[in-house]
């Protein structure tokens, strides 16, 4: 730790230090370097120049082939390449090697710009070259003269100056070292042990933090942190135990809840809420309520409670249709501009209502009919119908038919009544599929043969085991075997089979009847409720919920396919033993 605290003094400043005294390094050596150069190309203008003068005064005089002597002579003396270029671009006088001469001796480095402007001069990457032209006494360009050179024959030697540099930063490192020893035990310790403090409050811990004691010139700062750390603990548990209990009421609530800022911006959403909507929390905080809500009763709804007024209304959302009683807040003081919508989930309370209605009218319905037949035949054979003893023996024997189905869905609601409070013993053996087909197949055969139907077995018999009440399962067959009859019209056919479904048996009965409409294929299974085209069937409209309580007594499931007109195929799945 003091290791680290020493170095995040000292680096910054040997950085500095380095890169200040390096950069002026650089800066130096190519300003002399540049201002070196450019000396050089004056001078060599200069030489261009007396060359130039010579060489004018050995054209007037002499012949063109003593130009190369003078090329070879100021070149022995210069150490640089010379080269005579006549206004034709003919070379008539270097002392560079013929190969290597250019084949376009007027564009040649300098060349051109001297042409132009008397004298030229050019720098390569490494090499230099100037250029001066020379004229007859009336005026006439005679030629061109060029000097060449290797920039390495006027480069300056600054090593010396660079070690001097390395020498300073050397120097100038080693007193920022001393220097940040120095700084660092000054203050070392209330440093590093404020530094500590300051990173335990950061990571959340705000108890038995140790602070300076002795005075210095941080003690301000540290009272300072110690009095912050004190109250922010104290403030922070009692919002940690806050938010705890309000995420705990939120998140077992079962009424949905959302709250949007003023903007209309989702700030809370609990799990019912999440439910309710199917979005999920991280997806829906931050959008807007039209984005998480997605129905317009509600967004009017929210409008409103923005003006100030609690609102509320009922309202019946999504593909499962549920039964919503909604409450908008606005939260003028807690949260001003702020809105909490309360979602309550009324659609199990609804549905209950309508299976309580839908039985006090069915029973009312189912009773009515046979007690006012009943009523009517008591009444005939009291106004006279005992004296004539066979129409009174035809109205006793119907009084008896009356009273049977009485005692039938009588005896059905208490057979219905045991069985969905588990109070119907059951004998569960291990029985194969098929002989829990047989009986039913053998009891309606006739039955089937009589209303010109054929009715089929078609059992594998390589089935497994399963563990059933066969007395019980038997039961909920043939009652789907008789519904099927009742329901097929003549020379239709009804099959009973099975299947094996992973860990499960499934048994059907199957029909080529009339069929049942789609709207009636989630209730079928209700008590008393009968599809369209069973109105006029008769029967209590109870044997469908006592097979289905039964099937779910075994641990299985029963459900119906079908389509208007083509036929109807009950299924039921039993466990493998």
């Amino acid at each position: 730790m003091q290791r680290r605290i020493r170095w995040r003094i000292v680096t910054p400043c040997l950085l500095l230090l380095v890169m200040v005294i390096s950069l002026f390094t650089i800066f130096m050596v190519n300003h002399i370097r540049q201002k070196e150069l450019e000396r050089w190309q004056t001078q060599l203008l200069r030489i261009a120049g007396l060359i130039a003068a010579d060489a004018q005064e050995a054209t007037s005089n002499l012949a063109g082939d003593d130009l190369q002597t003078l090329a070879k002579s100021r070149s022995q003396i210069l150490g640089l390449d010379i080269t005579f270029i006549d206004p034709t671009g003919k070379i008539i006088g270097s002392t560079i090697p013929f190969e290597e001469q250019s084949p376009n001796p007027l564009n040649m480095p300098a060349v051109p710009q001297a042409i132009a402007e008397g004298q030229g001069s050019h720098i390569e990457d490494d090499w230099i070259a100037a250029a001066v032209t020379f004229q007859s006494p009336n005026g006439d360009l005679l030629g061109v003269v060029q000097l060449q050179a290797p920039l390495s024959y006027f480069r300056l030697d600054l090593s010396q100056f660079i070690w001097l540099a390395g020498a300073f930063i050397l120097v100038g490192g080693l007193g920022v070292l001393l220097l940040g020893y120095i700084l660092h035990d000054l203050s070392r310790e209330p440093v590093e042990t404020l530094t500590i403090a300051a990173r335990q409050m950061s990571m959340g811990n705000f108890n038995n933090l140790e602070f300076p004691e002795a005075p210095h010139e941080l003690s301000e700062l540290s009272q300072t942190l110690q009095f912050m750390a004190q109250k922010l603990g104290e403030q922070i548990d009692a919002l940690t135990s806050e938010k705890a209990k309000l995420s705990a009421v939120l998140n077992q609530m079962a009424d949905g809840v959302l709250i949007t800022d003023a903007d209309g911006r989702v700030q809370l959403l609990n799990p019912t809420a999440e439910r309710l909507f199917q979005i999920d929390e991280k997806v829906g905080l931050g959008r807007s309520v039209v984005e998480v809500m997605r129905y317009h009763q509600l967004v009017d709804l929210w409008r409103e409670a923005k003006k100030g007024q609690r609102q509320s209304m009922m309202l019946e959302i999504g593909p499962q249709h549920l039964f919503l009683q909604v409450v908008a807040i606005p939260l003028k003081t807690a949260l001003p501009g702020s809105t909490m919508l309360l979602f309550q989930d009324l659609t199990q309370l609804r549905q209950l209502e309508t299976v309580r209605r839908d039985f006090i009218s069915n029973v009312s319905h189912e009773l009515r009919t046979p007690l006012a037949s009943l009523k009517a035949l008591a009444e005939t054979l009291q106004e006279g119908a005992l004296d004539d003893p066979p129409a009174a023996r035809r109205f006793i024997i119907r009084m008896e038919t009356e009273i049977d189905n009485l005692t039938q869905l009588v005896n059905e609601l208490l057979e219905l009544s045991r069985i969905e409070s588990g109070k119907v013993p059951l004998s569960f053996q291990r029985v194969y599929p098929c002989d829990l087909l047989k009986p039913a197949y053998e009891r309606m055969a006739l039955q089937a043969e009589r209303a010109e139907l054929e009715l089929v077995l078609d059992c594998p018999p390589e089935l497994p085991i399963i563990f059933a009440d066969p007395d019980r399962i038997s039961q909920v067959l043939i009652n789907l075997v008789h519904n099927a009859i009742k329901f097929t019209p003549p020379e239709g056919k009804i099959t009973l089979s099975a299947y094996r479904d992973e860990e499960y048996i499934v048994l059907y009965v199957r029909d080529t009847g009339v069929g049942i409409p789609k709207k009636d294929l989630t209730r079928i299974f209700e008590r008393f409720y009968k599809a369209d085209q069973a109105r006029a069937g008769g029967g209590t409209g109870l044997g469908l919920s006592i097979a289905r309580h039964m099937i779910e007594s075994h641990g299985g499931y029963i459900w119906v396919e079908s389509e208007e007109d083509i036929g109807s195929t009950f299924y039921f799945t039993l466990p493998i033993a």
